[in-house]
């Protein structure tokens, strides 16, 4: 059993964190991050998406699965635009909003 409570009922102090520094961010052997133990992987991890990417036996989703992600690591994300096309009534105590969207053979 943990120590004795406090007057809460509580084995924390009320407002009190019960691990003020937080989480340690090395998690490896030698004091790494996640992020570079992932990092030590890039290579093997892009090839895997190239192999599949290519493979003839692979599910038709995994292959497209693989081809997006190594154009997200290569190009970054596609940027997503939004045409607003907005009515203000400013005497109103509510600010009305209409937002409207065009038609499909108007975006291309």
């Amino acid at each position: 059993m943990a120590g004795k409570k406090h007057a809460n009922g509580s084995t924390w102090q009320k407002g009190k964190s019960g691990n003020p520094g937080g989480r340690s961010p090395r998690v490896g052997p030698n004091g790494e991050t996640i992020a570079q133990l992932a990092r030590a992987h890039t290579l093997d991890a892009l090839q895997t998406l190239v192999d599949i990417c290519n493979s003839t036996s692979a599910m038709e989703f995994a292959r497209i699965q693989a081809a997006n992600a190594i154009l997200d690591r290569g190009w970054g994300k596609p940027k997503e635009s939004v045409e607003l096309d907005a009515n203000v009534k400013t005497n109103a105590p509510v600010i009305n909003l209409t937002v409207t969207r065009p038609a499909e053979d108007e975006r291309a």
